[in-house]
């Protein structure tokens, strides 16, 4: 897990304060969920690729079985940021994010693109992953494009939503951990 400082991100205008919190490195993958839940739902079979087909309720069940819990859709925005501001290119969404323009139209192993400068990896494409916000509109919060999107998806302030229960061969998770949390025995996900 990955130290993630406290910050702002801008949404309609507000700046939202998130408070400091640890995030998994990675996607959660096949092979961790498996070990967990004896069970791969994915599409796309790979030990090291992200866990997909999984809808909200197992998501979280996953993170809180391990001692975590799914991260706000505020946490994910902080996380995914350069900086305190932004910084989006395509260079940059090449360099760091499996998207419909090099993704050959699948998920990929994590951690095999660049990390960003909280050490994260995969916080665009490969997989949209679940947040534990609740859309204004009804619904579950994803964030941070797919395989399957263009490069504009892959905007750390891109949103989707759908409802809980669904699964998608093109959404996933990664877990996170107030900071208030004691963080004995977890591994380096």
């Amino acid at each position: 897990m990955v130290i993630i400082p406290e910050g702002n991100v801008e949404w309609s205008g507000k700046n939202i304060n998130v408070f400091p919190f640890y995030m998994d490195r990675y996607e959660t993958t096949q092979q961790t969920y498996e070990k967990i839940t004896g069970k791969n739902p994915s599409f796309f079979k790979g030990s090291t690729r992200p866990v997909e087909k999984v809808n909200w309720f197992e998501a979280e069940k996953y993170c809180q079985s391990t001692g975590k819990r799914l991260p706000t859709e505020w946490e994910w925005e902080r996380a995914a940021q350069l900086r305190d501001k932004v910084i989006f290119s395509k260079d940059l969404v090449v360099d760091s994010g499996w998207f419909k323009g090099n993704s050959e139209m699948k998920t990929h192993p994590v951690g095999q693109k660049k990390q960003n400068p909280f050490g994260l990896y995969d916080m665009t494409g490969n997989v949209w992953e679940w947040t534990s916000s609740d859309h204004e509109n009804g619904g579950k919060v994803m964030r941070g494009g797919s395989w399957r999107n263009s490069d504009n998806s892959m905007r750390p302030s891109k949103r989707i939503t759908s409802l809980p229960l669904y699964r998608y061969h093109y959404v996933g998770f990664r877990c996170a951990v107030s900071m208030t949390h004691k963080l004995k025995g977890f591994d380096e996900n």
